[in-house]
């Protein structure tokens, strides 16, 4: 009997949308998540919850996350280093759950936010099942998030460029650049974005439609990141400019 595994990324991050995990897999929470670099907020935890009807094992893994101003985000480069995980493989039971501790170890004077994906997978388990035909086994691996903020700074976030644009199916928009000169991280998600033409075009998106467009929005501190927002009414003449209200909250 052959068994072929099959490992199924579940995280988009172009604006950085978060999908939801199938049903009967498992469930990561929280998927996005914010430390400081010294005190009691370097510290949390993962909780994972093995929403099967049998057991399985589970890795965490820490990744450095490079954001691009254009493009998929990058998570080649392993960041075990900056972070003590506890424990980072676990056996988690039927219908059972797991919590791991996560502590920053890192260089505690960052002058600006450090960003990481940590990869909560699942491991393949050794068995032997009946029969002699080939089966698929299903790995799922969840990205959570990871930003560590320097203990001082804000993100300062402002659009710079606005151009028309479509996604890979076709679908009429805008691609908007931000750029962020702080020290710290910040999210577009929740913000207010407004965009007009010099022809007498604008419009408005609160931050509900924010959250359905560009998901968790993440502009990496004095970096730019170009999102696309899809638009039907975007219209075809005119020099397009925007300028977005971030949360104060952030």
């Amino acid at each position: 009997m052959h068994r072929i595994k099959a490992l199924l990324g579940l995280f988009l991050l172009c604006g950085l949308t978060i999908l939801s995990v199938p049903a009967f897999a498992i469930l990561v929470r929280p998927i996005v998540i914010e430390l400081t670099a010294i005190g009691s907020s370097s510290t949390t935890q993962i909780e994972v919850v093995n929403d099967r009807n049998k057991p399985m094992a589970v890795e965490v893994r820490p990744k450095v996350l490079v954001l691009p101003e254009q493009g998929p985000p990058v998570t080649d480069t392993p960041a075990d280093g900056d972070f003590l995980i506890f424990p980072t493989i676990a056996n988690i039971p039927a219908g059972g759950r797991q919590v791991f501790r996560v502590r920053y170890v890192g260089d505690p004077a960052i002058t600006q936010s450090k960003l990481y994906m940590f990869s909560t997978s699942e491991l393949p388990v050794d068995g032997n099942p009946e029969g002699g035909k080939a089966q698929i086994e299903m790995l799922y691996s969840i990205g959570s998030v990871v930003a560590v903020r320097p203990v001082q700074g804000k993100p300062e976030i402002s659009v710079v460029a606005v151009a028309r644009g479509a996604d890979k199916d076709g679908k009429p928009g805008v691609t908007v650049t931000f750029e962020n000169i702080g020290r710290t991280h910040g999210y577009v998600a929740g913000s207010t974005l407004d965009l007009k033409s010099d022809a007498g075009w604008s419009k408005q998106l609160d931050a509900a439609a924010m959250n359905t467009k560009v998901g968790l929005g993440l502009v990496p501190a004095n970096a730019k990141r170009t999102m696309f927002v899809e638009l039907p009414d975007v219209p075809a003449d005119g020099n397009l400019s925007g300028s977005v209200r971030i949360r104060t909250d952030q």
